[in-house]
This record gives structure tokens, C-alpha cells and sequence, in this order.
């Protein structure tokens, strides 16, 4: 988190800076340090894969639900990074755009999930 942080502080300092000069350079400073984190931050989510798939196999889960999960949770963030770097350049329509075209793909990607608890529920029933 120490390293997470120090990218952070670092890119706001060379970000503020710079944006008084030249406002171009402070926008990529600020991109590079978001890809920066954003590409640690991958790193982690492999260990939480890896957890998550441990679970599975212990739980008995099929592989189909654990990727479907795995997609919203991808999903999810990506979007809410494209969001926020968006909003971050003045680009509060598109920010929003992308943010409702992420909300629908999760949607599309729980769909088979859905189904089976539909189809569940009418069994019982």
C-alpha cells in the first residue's frame, strides 16, 4: 500500500506543478500515475483470483459462475477507472456514458446466472 500511496502523492505533486505551466503535461502526468496504479493494482487481483479459485474447488462451484463473477469484478473496476480519469478531464458526459454501458455489460454478464436461479425457484416451486 506504501508504494501505492508514494505513485499517488508523487503524480499529484508533479501534477500540480506542472499545471501551471502546461496543463497538457499535468493531464499525462496524472494518466501515468493512474496506469501506474491501476497496473499494480492487477498484480493484486491475480492473488484474489487464485483465492477465489481455491474456494471453488473446496466448495464444490462450478467454474462457470466463479469466471462470471471474475468478469463483473473486471468489469466493475475497469469501468469505474475509465469513470474517474473521464471525470478527471472534464468529461462528466462521457464519464457517465461509460459508466452506464459498464452497469449494463455486468448485466448482460449475470444473465446465466439469473436463469439458473429462475430456474431453481421453479423447481421448488
Amino acid at each position: 500500500m506504501l508504494k501505492i500511496v508514494l505513485v499517488g502523492l508523487t503524480a499529484v505533486f508533479l501534477v500540480l506543478a506542472a499545471g501551471s505551466v502546461h496543463r497538457e503535461y499535468a493531464f499525462l502526468i496524472g494518466l501515468c500515475g493512474a496506469v501506474l496504479i491501476f497496473s499494480y493494482g492487477l498484480g493484486r487481483i491475480r492473488i484474489i483470483a487464485d483465492y477465489v479459485r481455491e474456494f471453488e474447488r473446496a466448495a464444490g462451484l462450478t467454474d462457470e459462475y466463479v469466471a462470471i463473477l471474475l468478469k463483473m469484478v473486471g468489469i466493475a473496476y475497469l469501468s469505474q477507472f475509465a469513470v474517474s480519469l473521464c471525470r478527471d478531464a472534464g468529461q462528466g458526459a462521457i464519464a457517465g456514458q461509460i459508466g452506464f454501458a459498464g452497469k449494463l455489460s455486468m448485466l448482460i454478464v449475470s444473465l446465466p446466472v439469473l436463469e439458473a436461479l429462475i430456474r431453481t425457484i421453479g423447481e421448488l416451486l
